[in-house]
């Protein structure tokens, strides 16, 4: 959900308000800047825990981006005494797959140089149900947006929900070619493997919203078709097939409350009635001497995942079009053999289709294009997923 930025934009963003009610640029507190972001949750299921560390930093740092922290030593403890240590990753995060059991309450430790140690509460895991569907829904009007929902189940034990997902989908760009620009050969040669394919690519997004659902709010405990991504009408996700991937993690009423009132700053953010982020809950504390602050909701429990695939033709009436290659066409001139190295060794023109001659049938030169309008893994893989279905 990057709840480290969300976190670190609301934070900023309070405090600059504060400093905003006076007619003078009062001091604002360096402790309040240096807060520890805490954003991730302990997996009994089976899959890896993720936590991901970030600081608050300083009023010189861009007020949309936040500080990973990479030098902690991050583990789980267990309330029986054993420890699962979690190592850094990629810069600030750190994850491990253990074999955790669900009988135990465990907490999470966080070493940070130069600071001390944070502790998050003790955590019992909560079971996730299976996820029932995921699916997408469109109103009538052909031109609509696309839907993705999912329905589950809810119960006396498990209430509260929190989703993740990641989207993948293979597009194409605007040009297609199959010739490349060898410069071994200076020469025009056509694309041999599916490592220099640029015509098809796979594209991987992650979720950045809060989606959260409490089935108390339903009809049997029933959360039925709870829309978590909304695909604009015209979206290069569905050129061919899309793939959502969704992860459900069940939530206690502490950490549903944690993400409501932070999914509600993030959308009225300004706003001097909204609760500050310092009306937030926090289950990670600071164990030393100091004034060092930490904010965040760690959870724990065993999650379900569900992909599922859509073609084109599961969604009905849909024209791609995708601003990143507004103003694509092919060149209307040939590049001449005699031009080839001038035109395309830099890389940024390439041959999109050959050129014959009148009556003698030979090649006699190329059309071209923007290498942004030809070159799919300017915004993705051209290495198929492990895990992707044709």
């Amino acid at each position: 959900m990057k709840i480290n930025q969300l976190l670190y934009s609301l934070i900023i963003s309070s405090l600059l308000l504060n400093s905003c009610r006076e007619p003078y640029d009062p001091e604002i507190n360096q402790e309040d800047l240096g807060i520890l972001v805490v954003e991730g949750h302990i997996e009994t299921g089976g899959e890896a825990t993720v936590i991901k560390l970030s600081t608050t930093g300083s009023l010189n740092d861009v007020l949309t981006s936040y500080i990973p922290v990479s030098n902690a030593q991050v583990f789980i403890e267990s309330q029986s005494g054993e420890t699962f240590p979690l190592p850094s990753t990629e810069e600030g995060i750190y994850s491990e797959a253990h074999s955790l059991s669900n009988d135990q309450q465990y907490r999470l430790n966080i070493e940070v140089p130069d600071q001390g140690l944070y502790q998050s509460d003790w955590l019992t895991p909560l079971i996730s149900p299976e996820i029932e569907e995921v699916g997408i829904k469109r109103a009538e009007d052909e031109r609509s947006s696309a839907e993705v929902y999912i329905s589950t189940h809810g119960d006396d034990e498990v209430r509260f929900f929190a989703w993740e997902y990641e989207e993948t989908w293979v597009f194409n760009p605007e040009l297609i070619t199959f010739l490349k620009y060898d410069p071994a050969l200076d020469s025009i040669v056509y694309r041999d493997s599916p490592e220099e394919r640029i015509d098809r690519c796979w594209r991987t997004e992650y979720s950045n919203t809060i989606n959260i659902a409490s089935s108390a709010q339903y009809q049997d405990e029933y959360i039925y078709e709870k829309v978590l991504q909304n695909v604009p009408f015209g979206s290069d996700k569905f050129t061919r097939r899309y793939s959502i991937n969704v992860h459900q993690r069940a939530i206690s009423k502490e950490a549903f409350t944690f993400y409501e009132i932070l999914d509600k700053n993030t959308n009225d953010m300004g706003d001097i009635f909204s609760p500050l982020p310092s009306n937030l809950s926090t289950n990670v504390h600071f164990q030393g001497n100091g004034n060092h602050k930490a904010i965040g909701m760690v959870t724990a429990g065993a999650s379900t995942s569900r992909r599922v695939y859509f073609d084109r033709s599961d969604i009905g009436y849909w024209i791609v079009s995708n601003p990143f290659y507004a103003g694509c066409e092919l060149n209307s001139d040939t590049v001449f053999l005699a031009e080839v190295t001038a035109i395309f060794s830099s890389g940024r023109t390439v041959p999109i289709t050959s050129v014959e001659g009148m009556g003698s049938g030979g090649i006699i030169g190329y059309r071209s294009g923007s290498r942004r309008c030809a070159d799919c893994t300017l915004r993705g893989t051209n290495i198929q997923p492990d895990f992707w279905e044709n």
